[in-house]
């Protein structure tokens, strides 16, 4: 190393020049990573006391004869804490990534695992949540839509989701089409007959008991339609026409399976409503607005009769 003002040569160590008197001042090599992390002295402000605590004052220090005390690193434990961190951040990033992988990898495995995706629509059904089961529902369905051997059970609770969000049609849809995977697949008489009494419950929650008596009759197994013939329901009918009279009426109502049940009010009718046992009278002028369900021992309910009558009795001139 020469010195930078009379060019002579110095030795090793040398921190003035012995032939100008100049300084020498001695550069370390520099790495923008140690002066971000080491090379930063502590603000002026922060002054600490022995015992660790931050003072408000630096004169006080003074005033008492003190003087603050720093630990300094030699330049080997500053390079190994650099090393250290060094190491740390890249074992971190290293993390971050795998961490990241991981968490891509377990949303693809669920996004096409049959079992994962039924397993979450049947806990939501099971917790009433029906809206949020349905998408579930349906994608374990197509999962395995195209197996052999492919399961009804997504069907039965997309149907149960599909019943209780207003869906009424899709509901019936999926019940068939249910029942139709199970005949071609494997026939088993048990399981169908369990099939088409779910059916039913399903026909009667979502008030499509009209359909019930199709159902019997396009069913091809007549084991299981005898079992299905007391869920049969028919809306009551009437033997007067609704109208406007200018006397008395006695209505007499039918209905070939199930008790009848009925109001003069305009309310929809139930089982604690007004039982039909005799022809119903109608004697007062003005309207009167009749409805009337059935229900059989099931406990189904028939769509309602609804008839408005009016009764206007003019006197002769």
């Amino acid at each position: 190393m020469k010195c930078p003002n009379c060019g002579k040569e110095l030795k090793t160590g040398q921190l003035y020049c012995e032939s100008c008197g100049q300084e020498i001042q001695i550069v370390p090599d520099y790495d923008p990573l140690d002066e971000l992390l080491i090379g930063r002295e502590e603000p002026a402000e922060k002054t600490f006391s022995p015992s660790g605590k931050k003072t408000k004052n630096p004169e006080e220090w003074k005033k008492q004869g003190k003087q603050r005390v720093f630990p300094e690193q030699t330049e080997p434990e500053k390079r190994r804490a650099v090393f250290s961190l060094k190491w740390c951040l890249l074992l971190g990033g290293l993390l971050l990534c795998f961490a990241a992988f991981v968490g891509t990898y377990r949303l693809t495995t669920r996004e096409n695992s049959y079992s994962w995706q039924l397993r979450r629509g049947k806990s939501l059904v099971e917790k009433e949540a029906y809206e949020e089961a349905v998408p579930y529902l349906k994608k374990a369905d197509e999962l395995q839509a195209e197996m052999e051997g492919a399961a009804v059970e997504p069907l039965l609770y997309l149907a149960q989701a599909y019943a209780h969000t207003g869906a009424d049609e899709l509901a019936a849809d999926c019940m068939e089409d249910a029942i139709d995977r199970e005949a071609s697949v494997r026939g088993d008489d048990a399981q169908l007959s369990q099939l088409y009494l779910d059916y039913m419950e399903i026909l009667n929650l979502t008030g499509q008991t009209e359909r019930i008596e199709e159902v019997i009759e396009d069913c091809a197994y007549p084991e299981i339609r005898e079992q299905l013939l007391p869920y049969r329901v028919e809306k009551p009918s009437c033997d007067v026409p609704e109208g406007t009279y200018g006397y008395y009426l006695h209505l007499e109502l039918r209905a070939e399976y199930g008790s009848i049940y009925y109001t003069l009010d305009g309310t929809t009718p139930t089982a604690d409503s007004t039982r039909y046992e005799k022809p119903i009278e109608l004697r007062d002028e003005g309207e009167t607005l009749l409805s009337a369900v059935a229900v059989n021992k099931k406990g189904m309910v028939s769509e309602p009769l609804v008839l408005v009558y009016k009764l206007d009795f003019q006197e002769d001139s």
